[in-house]
Order: structure tokens, then C-alpha cells, then sequence
């Protein structure tokens, strides 16, 4: 709750300052903006470590695959990053480049979810 609260602070507060410099310095602003998501991301740093000891201790408590944990994981950080990044783009008027950079986030997902969908066609298999 605490990160939430100094995210939004530090969001407002980011967003104020970067509405005064594009006015004069649109190249600040999106500066601005990119140091904000960072510190930002710093802030949910700790709580999603949080989120991962409890994945890891429910995969030792029931026995989960790392394969099936370590997808989630990895496809919720791309997804973080991906709407960050798109959404910088966006605010840079870059709105093609913007929606590149979520087609190869949504490809990069895919891609790190295949062993998932690798075992559930294993599964399914062993059940025919």
C-alpha cells in the first residue's frame, strides 16, 4: 500500500512538471517521464519479489513444475514492460512505434508461455 501511495505521488508529481516542460522542452518531458517509470518500477520492484516467494513456495507445496510457474512470472514482467514502454512511445507521438512495441510484447508472451501449452498437450495426450 505504502508503494502504491509514493507511486502516485511520485506519478502526479511527474506528470505536472512534464505537462510545464513540453511546452518548452518536449525532449524533458519525455525524459522526465521515462526517470519517473523507472523509479516507478524500482518502487514495484519489492512487491513483486513479494509475489514470487509466494509462487515459489506454493510450486514446493504442490509440487508445480518450475516449467509452469516460471512462464506466469516471465509473462507478467513483459507485460509491465511492454504497457511502459508503449505507453512512452505513445506519449512521444510515436503511436505506430507504440503499437510495435506491443505486437512483439504480445509475440514475446506467446512465446515464453509455449512451454505451458507444451504441457498441456502432453496432458491431454496422456489422457487419449
Amino acid at each position: 500500500m505504502t508503494a502504491l501511495v509514493q507511486a502516485a505521488a511520485l506519478g502526479l508529481a511527474g506528470a505536472v512538471i512534464a505537462l510545464l516542460l513540453k511546452k518548452n522542452a518536449p525532449e524533458l518531458g519525455l525524459a522526465l517521464s521515462l526517470a519517473v517509470c523507472l523509479m516507478g518500477g524500482y518502487l514495484a520492484l519489492e512487491l513483486f519479489g513479494q509475489l514470487r516467494e509466494v509462487l515459489e513456495l506454493a510450486q514446493a507445496q504442490t509440487g508445480l513444475s518450475p516449467a509452469i510457474v516460471s512462464p506466469v512470472l516471465k509473462c507478467v514482467g513483459l507485460g509491465v514492460v511492454t504497457r511502459l514502454a508503449a505507453d512512452l512511445c505513445k506519449d512521444a507521438g510515436q503511436g505506430a512505434v507504440a503499437s510495435t512495441v506491443e505486437l512483439c510484447g504480445a509475440a514475446c508472451a506467446v512465446v515464453t508461455a509455449l512451454p505451458l501449452i507444451r504441457s498441456l498437450l502432453q496432458m491431454i495426450g496422456e489422457l487419449a
